[in-house]
Order: C-alpha cells, then sequence, then structure tokens
C-alpha cells in the first residue's frame, strides 16, 4: 500500500555500501552554449569520503589533496550510508566563445550539510561561493527558489574551473548531478512538473471519485479513504520537494522529519480504511482491535518523531512499527479475502503493484550506485498509480456487489409487502364478514326481540280470554290467528337466518286491499280484556274505509301503539280510529295518559329507550318507526305533558289500484 515508501526512509537509515566497481581517470566535462545543452557530470566526478570530517576546503585546495580523489563508481555519486564528510569534484571547461552560464542540480535527500565551490584553474586564491545551505535554513534561503537544489555557474570563453563540493547526511548519500544551460534546465523541470501534476492529478482523482461512491455506499470508510489518498498525494509531493517549496517552506526542521511523519501517518490511515472497508469490527472483532492498537501505535510513534527521531534505537522502533502496520493491512485484506468479500483481492493486488515499485526503489538506494535516483522516483509514481487503479476497481465491486444486496433486498422487501397486502386484505375480507356477521347477529337478534314483542300481546289476550268466559272466544282464536301470521312471516317464509339481509326488509309485495275495520276489530278483540282489566275505557271507531298496505304490518304497528298507551300511559280513555286526509287514510290512537315533553317524545322512538317510570324494553316505539320506514307509511306523534297523546299512522291511497284480497278474519266474526 501507500505506507510501503516508508520502508524505503527506514532503509536508507541503515543500509550499507556495497562493493566498489572499476576506477577510471576523472575526465574534464566540456561545457557548451546550445540551449539544449545538458550533461551529466556523474561521469566526470571524482570523489572522496573524509570519515574523520576534519578537512577543510584548504585542505582540499591543496596539490597534495589531489591523490585523494578518485573516480565515481558507475558514474553514479552514491556513497551508501554513513557520516563522513564527502567531497566531490569535477573539472570545466567552456567550449563557448561567449561568456556562459550553466545551472547545476545537485539534490540530495536529507543533506545536513551542502556547500558548493567554483575554483578558477591557476588562481585557487580566487575560489567562488555558489552555495552553503544547511538543513535548518528555510526554502527561501536558496540562490535558486526551485525545488531542485540548484547553483549557478559562470565562465569566460575558453575558461576552466572545477566544481568542488561537499556535503553529509545523515540518510541517503545518493547526489544526482549534472549540467544543463539555463533553457535546458527549464525544459526539463517543466516537463517533470508537467509529469508528476498529470500523475499527482490521476491519482487525487480517482481519490476523490472514490471517496464520493464510498460516501454514498457507506459513509464510514469514506473519511479514512479520503485521508489515506490525501497522505499518499503529500507523500509523492514530499518526494519531489514540492511541500517544501509551497507548503512548509518556512519549516525546514519539520521538513527534515516529514518523510518520517507523513510515512507513519499514511500507514496509519491506510490500515484504518482497510478495517473499514473490510468490515473487521463486524466480521472480526479480535482483528478489528489489533488493527485499532497498531493504529494507534503508529500514530503515537509519528507524534515523538518530532523529539526522538534522531536516535538510532527510536529508528528501529519506527522500522519495526512501519513493519507491523503494512503487515496488519495485508492480513485485514487476506482475512476480507478468505471471507469472500467483494474487493479484498483487488486490495491485495493493489499491494502488490505498489510494494514491487517500492522494492526497485529500496533495491535502488541500497545498492551503491545500481541506478539513478529518478528511475526509483518513477517507479514508486508508476506503482502509486497502480495501487490508486487497483483500490478503484476494489471500490467499484464493492459498490456493485452492494447494488446486487440492495437490489436483492428491494426484491424481497418487495415480496414481503406483496404478502403483507395480501395479508391486510385477507384481514379486511375477514374484518367485513365479521362486521357483517355481527350486523346479521344485531338484526336477528332486533327481528327477534320485535317478534317476542308482537307476541306478547295475543299472548297476554289468550291468557285474559282463558280465565274468562266462553263468550271470548273471538278473542282466543283472533289472536291464535294474529300469531300464526307472525310466525308464518317472520319464521316459516324466511329462507335465510334472521338477520342476513336475504328475508328483510319485508318486500313491498306483499301489500294488500282491504277495510280498515278488519284492523280495528282486531285491536278491539285482542286489547278489550287488558284494557278492562286494567280499568281504561278502549273505545274503537268503526271505520268503512279501504286502505292498501301490508295488513300484518299495519297490525303490529296499531297493536304495538294501543299497547304502548295501555302500558305505559296507564290512562283513563284509549280511542283508536282512522281518518281521512288530502293523502290517504291515517288510524290513530289518542290516551289522555300524563303525556310527554318534545324532548322525551323524540327520546322514546329510538330502539332501546324508555320513558320515566316505564318497565318495557323500549322497543315498541322504534318497532313502529322501523315498519313505517320499510313499508313506506308515515308515522308521528304528538303530546301534551299533562293532557295525552296522540300516535298517527299515515297510510297513502296512491299506490295502483288493486284487486281486494280476502284477510282471515278473526273467529266467530260474521261477515
Amino acid at each position: 500500500m501507500r505506507s510501503v515508501p516508508v520502508l524505503l526512509f527506514f532503509l536508507l537509515l541503515f543500509a550499507v555500501p556495497a562493493s566498489s566497481q572499476d576506477l577510471h581517470n576523472c575526465e574534464v566535462a566540456h561545457l557548451s552554449d546550445a540551449a539544449e545543452f545538458s550533461l551529466d557530470l556523474g561521469a566526470y566526478a571524482c570523489a572522496f569520503a573524509d570519515e574523520s570530517r576534519a578537512l577543510t576546503l584548504e585542505d582540499m585546495l591543496a596539490a597534495k589533496a589531489d591523490a585523494l580523489f578518485q573516480p565515481v563508481p558507475g558514474n553514479l555519486i552514491d556513497f551508501g550510508f554513513g557520516t563522513a564528510r564527502y567531497w566531490v569534484r569535477v573539472r570545466l571547461e567552456s567550449t563557448s566563445t561567449d561568456p556562459g552560464q550553466w545551472w547545476v542540480t545537485h539534490d540530495i535527500p536529507v543533506a545536513k550539510l551542502v556547500q558548493v565551490y567554483l575554483v578558477p584553474d591557476g588562481a585557487p586564491e580566487a575560489v567562488q561561493t555558489l552555495l552553503t545551505y544547511r538543513a535548518t535554513d528555510p526554502f527561501d534561503a536558496r540562490p535558486i527558489p526551485h525545488r531542485h537544489l540548484v547553483s549557478e555557474i559562470a565562465l569566460a570563453p575558453q575558461a576552466a574551473a572545477t566544481l568542488l563540493i561537499a556535503y553529509s547526511a545523515d540518510q541517503a548519500t545518493e547526489m544526482p548531478l549534472f549540467v544543463e544551460s539555463v533553457p535546458a534546465f527549464v525544459s526539463r523541470t517543466q516537463s517533470e512538473t508537467l509529469w508528476i501534476a498529470t500523475l499527482t492529478a490521476l491519482v487525487l482523482g480517482m481519490g476523490v471519485i472514490n471517496t464520493v461512491y464510498l460516501y454514498g455506499l457507506d459513509g464510514r470508510p469514506a473519511l479514512a479513504y479520503g485521508s489515506y489518498m490525501l497522505s499518499g498525494v503529500g507523500l509523492l509531493g514530499h518526494f519531489e520537494g514540492y511541500t517544501f517549496q509551497y507548503v512548509w517552506p518556512y519549516a525546514p526542521g519539520f521538513n527534515s522529519i516529514a518523510l518520517a511523519v507523513i510515512s507513519l501517518m499514511s500507514v496509519a490511515l491506510g490500515a484504518l480504511f482497510v478495517d473499514r472497508f473490510t468490515e473487521t469490527a463486524r466480521h472480526a472483532p479480535r482483528l478489528h482491535r489489533a488493527a485499532m492498537a497498531t493504529i494507534l501505535g503508529l500514530a503515537a510513534l509519528a507524534v515523538l518523531s518530532a523529539v526522538l527521531l534522531s536516535l538510532i534505537w527510536f529508528k528501529f522502533l519506527l522500522l519495526a512499527a512501519v513493519v507491523a502496520g503494512t503487515a496488519m493491512q495485508v492480513v485485514l485484506a487476506s482475512a476480507a479475502l478468505r471471507r469472500g468479500q467483494a474487493g479484498a483481492g483487488t486490495l491485495l493486488i493493489g499491494f502488490g503493484a505498489l510494494g514491487a515499485s517500492l522494492l526497485v526503489g529500496v533495491v535502488g538506494y541500497l545498492t551503491e550506485g545500481l541506478f539513478k535516483q529518478e528511475l526509483a522516483g518513477v517507479a514508486i509514481r508508476l506503482g502509486f498509480l497502480a495501487e490508486a487503479t487497483a483500490f478503484s476497481a476494489a471500490i467499484a465491486l464493492r459498490i456493485r456487489a452492494a447494488r446486487r444486496e440492495r437490489d436483492s433486498s428491494l426484491r424481497e422487501q418487495l415480496r414481503l409487502s406483496e404478502e403483507r397486502l395480501n395479508l391486510s386484505e385477507a384481514l379486511r375480507r375477514a374484518e367485513d364478514d365479521r362486521l357483517e356477521a355481527s350486523r346479521a347477529a344485531d338484526r336477528s337478534r332486533e327481528a327477534l326481540a320485535s317478534a317476542a314483542h308482537d307476541i306478547r300481546q295475543p299472548l297476554t289476550s289468550l291468557q285474559m280470554a282463558l280465565s274468562g268466559q266462553g263468550e271470548q272466544r273471538d278473542s282466543v282464536a283472533t289472536s291464535l290467528n294474529y300469531l300464526k301470521e307472525i310466525v308464518r312471516v317472520g319464521l316459516e317464509e324466511s329462507k335465510a337466518p334472521l338477520g342476513t339481509g336475504d328475508a328483510d326488509p319485508v318486500p313491498h309485495g306483499s301489500r294488500e286491499r282491504f277495510r280498515a275495520e278488519i284492523i280495528l276489530r282486531n285491536i278491539e278483540t285482542m286489547f278489550g280484556a287488558e284494557a278492562a282489566e286494567q280499568g281504561t275505557a278502549l273505545q274503537v271507531v268503526k271505520c268503512s274505509r279501504e286502505l292498501v298496505a301490508d295488513p300484518l304490518a299495519l297490525m303490529r304497528m296499531v297493536g304495538n301503539l294501543v299497547s304502548n298507551a295501555l302500558q305505559h300511559a296507564d290512562p283513563p280513555r284509549v280511542l283508536v280510529g282512522c281518518r281521512r286526509s288530502a293523502t290517504g287514510l291515517s288510524l290513530e290512537v289518542h290516551d289522555t295518559g300524563s303525556g310527554l315533553a318534545p324532548e322525551e317524545l323524540a327520546r322514546v322512538t329510538r330502539r332501546g329507550e324508555t320513558g320515566a317510570g316505564s318497565g318495557g324494553h323500549g322497543l315498541g316505539l322504534s318497532i313502529v318507526t322501523d315498519l313505517a320506514a320499510e313499508h313506506g307509511l308515515g308515522f308521528e306523534m304528538q303530546s301534551w305533558p299533562g293532557r295525552g297523546t296522540v300516535a298517527r299512522i299515515c297510510v297513502p291511497d296512491h299506490v295502483p289500484e288493486m284487486p281486494a284480497t280476502p284477510l282471515t278474519r278473526p273467529t266467530g266474526e260474521a261477515r
């Protein structure tokens, strides 16, 4: 992963020089005034390592110092890792016919002190100091403000001079050294900047896109991944010197430890991202706790690097911590791969790509003079790009798997919703059936209650007739016929259970044309004995008018009104008769009882409501109201407190003419 570059940093601290190669004589480097002139001075350099660090510039300018310098092996200035002071010199000669200026690039990764001198041939006393630069100097202390450490030399036409460089470093000592014309330097560095910017933009762009996708997929690993990518970009920028130039130009002390700090944080953020991305906390809690301990340890070491990096034991500790952090990332990804988690395989591929590129760089740094430092930088940058691509693929696979899981979950939710909908519909139908059954049961109870109420009066008449004399045979016959009609209509002719709606309300086809006197005589026969028993004068007025109605329903209505007047009003007198009106015939029941107030009168017509002091069930008047509504008859009541009540049933006469149908007369009635 991107954290692996830190291995390079630590290996630079501890590597040993490789065996030297064949030497050759130091030649003179000829400088041209061509605009595109560029020359690698490694092939012309001679070098000497001052292990005592006691020799001075005067010592190096002395004639006897020539014997100390030897040609650089492999044309690459690289002394491995050491604490000596290194002297490098190159003989230069201008081939131009005009005065010329050239820029010399002498980059050293982490130099403690760099001194550059130009010694004219034959005039060592005229030595020029081109550069004195320490690790504690800010960026603007450089004579040429560029990310590369550059010195400028100027030579007269055909002039010769010696370039002498002295430097020391606590880490790597490789020094790329080449001279260029100013236009060539500008062209080269611009091409490098374009290449680095393009690569960084690709890595950063993929990082931003992946962070956005991760945030949409699951916000938890998105922040870790975004921070991890930023640390990687920062590491690239630090390798190329951009961070010291643009980010912390006045913090040279931090710049000297920045590689350690950024690398440690990159390892920590990489482990945090892999832990979040692979959901280790859910799948492997113990491994998650180990990863978090490693991450916290790396962060603590990054903070301590500011004060302890110069200590050798702390450097070993950092190396061990970085190895542990990198190994933890591999373990987390491998565990996810074993679980079959989407994207885990490409995570490992990304580790391999970056690890291979870093291995090239590490081998180059460890092996003195193997190849130029810039080749290692190119390999590492390509490794970063390959890693970012692999991580993009891992995130894409994770998103694809999440979409499949989401689609599967949606399908399952749709299936469950459909089942719940079907169940709800079935429950609704069952509830409708239950309510209908409840309503049917209520109607059955009401029908039975009404029938019981209607049957009660004939039974009362029978009881009183049986206790009387033989002249009451007509009353017995009338009551029995009435009971028979109630049973026939309410029970025997019902094809379905009472209250189901199939047998009620009573169909209007049962209407007949008959004389109102039949109803009145039956009423007189049924209630005469009861009225006499309780001392009420029951007067039934004869009526010869004909009407069209359901005789049984009309009989039930008038009977309930008379029964109600006798039982509840307790009047001294009840009058029953008929009255002709403009719209039809009215059957009326008058009593001279106590009467009712208007609000009390409206209340007692509702089912179950009874008058004050009544011992009834509150069904009589409600039965009359229901039957009137069912058969298209009018029903109204008027009452005056203390004077009595009038109940009136209005039978309209607009029904088409129908042949009179004889109604069974009470037994003993002579017609």
